[in-house]
Order: structure tokens, then C-alpha cells, then sequence
């Protein structure tokens, strides 16, 4: 279980930003951050890492502290066992995809498990390539891969598919769910794409102006009762007995649709 509580009030390039936030994130379990630009996913996710300093609060994971304002406790990033992916990748320019992935392991890595990583996201032709070479799908993915190899405690995803094609974002979703499974580690991810949040997540924080407005599963968060219209974009499906569930957007609402098989 990791347990937050956080305030931090700081001025963008836009506005003044205030930020009171609290959630119990389940272990093992995939939670997404849903909102607009600006809202403030992109700073919880970077005090959770260490890398802002919450004004107020508390971070704890499992039995222990990682931030506690009040007993001043900041524990620092190196410190916190976490694996983080940006937007931009932010690969080592200098090192081959092989050594990318192998950063930070200190030959403390398994092996096996690295191959494993290595096989799912489809990187084994690419181990000797310079980041320079890759094309953007690529290097997200050995971005992903050097973020878990180490089997972090809490992997943070800040809208790494974003920049990509609908068919690799697709694909790199399935690897995620992939991994996930394999290390069945704790991931936040934030992400403002509804079928992203549909696919991966088993839980989600809706955000708005600093604040969580609602929690919950997708299906309860965003579902609509209406089922009137039968048109729509695809978010996923479900089988239960002779029927499959559909869930669709329609005019910016998600709604069920029942199938039979």
C-alpha cells in the first residue's frame, strides 16, 4: 500500500498552482492520474519520486516513511527504489540500448529477468544500436524496459505514450500489462487518454485545479447510465456469461452496451 498525503503550492508559467491531495494506492496494482493539462498530475508524480518537495505531508510506502514533513523525513530519490519514465525518454546518448537498459543495476540485476524484459518489448535486434538510431517507438520502449529491470518499488509513468502512433501506442500498452504482470509491481501512471486509462488501469484519480474530484475503478468513475446511442469510439470490452460488455464513448460520455457472444 503506498499512502499520500501532499500540498504544494508553487507558480507555473501560467498560473499559481495549488495542490491538496490524498490516496491510498493499492500494491501491485496499476492507477491512473486522469485530468487536463495543468491540473497538477505531473507534480504529484515528481514529490512521489523525490524530485519536488512537498510544503506539507506525508509519503509512505508500505512500513516506510518516504517523506514526512512534520519529523522533517525526505528521503532522497537514489534512496526511494522507483523507476520513472518521462515524456522525452531522457536516454543516454552516449550508451548503446543494451547499456541504457543496464543502467544503474550495479550487477545486482537478474539476468533472467532482463532477457524476459528484453524479449517483450521486442528490443533483442536493437542491444547494440546508439539512441540516435532509434525511432521515437523504439526508444520508449528501452526507456520502459531500463525503468524496470531493477524491479522498482513504484514505477511512474508521466504520459510516456503520448507523442506515439495509435498502433505503437497500442503495442506498448500491451507490453506494460505484459510487465506488469511479470514483476507485479506498483505503477502510477498519468495520462489525460480515456481507452489508455480503460486498458491499463485498475484504478483512477480524477484531477482537476490541484484537487482529486473523484476515485474509483474506470468503469465507475466515468460510466454513464445511458445506453441510448450505439455509436461511438471503442474504450474495451468484457465477457460475462453469454453476453460481452462494451464500453464506448459518445459525445464525450462512456456507456455500456451489452452484446451477446
Amino acid at each position: 500500500m503506498i499512502d499520500f498525503n501532499l500540498h504544494k503550492k508553487f507558480h507555473s508559467s501560467q498560473k499559481e498552482v495549488d495542490i491538496r491531495v490524498s490516496a491510498q494506492l493499492a500494491a501491485g496494482k496499476i492507477t491512473a492520474i486522469y485530468g487536463k493539462s495543468g491540473a497538477g498530475k505531473t507534480s504529484i508524480l515528481r514529490m512521489l519520486a523525490g524530485l519536488l518537495r512537498p510544503d506539507e505531508g506525508k509519503i509512505t510506502v508500505g512500513n516506510d516513511s518516504w517523506f514526512d514533513y512534520q519529523n522533517k523525513l525526505s528521503v532522497p530519490p537514489n534512496q526511494r527504489n522507483i523507476g520513472m519514465v518521462f515524456q522525452d525518454y531522457a536516454l543516454f546518448p552516449n550508451m548503446t540500448v543494451l547499456k541504457n537498459i543496464q543502467f544503474g543495476l550495479n550487477g545486482t540485476g537478474n539476468d533472467d529477468l532482463v532477457q524476459r524484459i528484453i524479449e517483450i518489448s521486442d528490443l533483442g535486434s536493437l542491444l547494440d544500436r546508439m539512441p540516435s538510431h532509434l525511432s521515437g517507438g523504439q526508444q520508449q520502449r528501452v526507456a520502459l524496459a531500463r525503468a524496470i529491470v531493477r524491479k522498482p518499488r513504484l514505477l511512474l509513468l508521466d504520459e510516456p505514450l503520448s507523442a506515439l502512433d495509435t498502433s505503437m501506442r497500442t503495442k506498448l500498452q500491451e507490453e506494460i500489462l505484459t510487465i506488469q504482470e511479470l514483476i507485479q509491481t506498483t505503477i502510477v501512471i498519468v495520462s489525460h487518454n480515456l481507452p489508455e486509462v480503460f486498458k491499463l488501469a485498475d484504478h483512477v484519480l480524477v484531477m482537476k485545479d490541484g484537487q482529486f474530484i473523484q476515485r474509483g475503478t474506470p468503469a465507475e468513475v466515468f460510466m454513464n447510465d445511458s445506453q441510448t446511442q450505439l455509436a461511438g469510439d471503442y474504450l474495451s470490452s468484457k465477457k460475462e456469461g453469454d453476453r460481452t460488455i462494451l464500453k464506448i464513448m459518445v459525445d464525450g460520455k462512456v456507456v455500456s452496451v451489452q452484446m451477446p457472444n
